[in-house]
């Protein structure tokens, strides 16, 4: 079933980058280091260890579909879910 095969293989989907492009990114958003963690759905420490290494990074499938996605305006899904907007709570 190619859908099954295609699961199991985006489950394992990793990409290879260098730390400058999630910085970039974070800049085109103009998302302070905090707000980029909160939009990708990762705590602080997590975002941050990203960034601090000097080699190439490994970024799972979900966290790159989320850059784009976010950098792009696509709208989740389910119908009660809202943008987070840093200080709006």
């Amino acid at each position: 079933n190619w859908r099954a095969a295609m699961s199991k293989t985006n489950s394992n989907m990793r990409f290879e980058g260098s730390p400058h492009a999630l910085r970039e990114w974070q800049k085109r958003m103009g998302y302070t280091y905090d707000d980029a963690a909160a939009a990708l759905g990762m705590s602080r420490s997590g975002y941050a260890s990203l960034l601090s290494k000097s080699k190439p990074v490994f970024i799972d499938l979900r966290t790159a579909l989320a850059c784009a996605a976010i950098e792009l305006g696509v709208v989740p899904l389910a119908g009660d879910l809202v943008p987070y907007q840093r200080g709006s709570k």
